[in-house]
């Protein structure tokens, strides 16, 4: 199955993240401020939401002070977005 565009109101409106990182190589690329764009849904997993591609990934960390991504999962679309959201919040 390929991956659906997700647009950025979705995402912030699901309590994405925005972290904007200066990076000049990057901006003259691509036009636009690189951000880190995520959801962080217990200690070890989050989603990210690439701003060039509209599309998300979950992944999973084994230490985090390491930064090392042990797992990643596509997200195909929207409403299995909210599904992943939904099993990890409690209501």
């Amino acid at each position: 199955m390929e991956q659906e565009k997700i647009y950025y109101s979705e995402i912030m409106k699901l309590g994405f993240t925005e972290e904007i990182v200066n990076d000049g190589i990057y901006f003259n690329r691509y036009g636009f401020d690189y951000a880190i764009i995520e959801k962080q849904l217990t200690p070890h997993i989050a989603i990210n939401w690439a701003k060039e591609t509209q599309i998300c990934e979950m992944y999973r960390v084994g230490k985090k002070s390491e930064g090392d991504i042990v797992a990643c999962m596509k997200i195909n679309n929207l409403q299995e977005l909210q599904e992943v959201i939904n099993f990890f919040t409690t209501k």
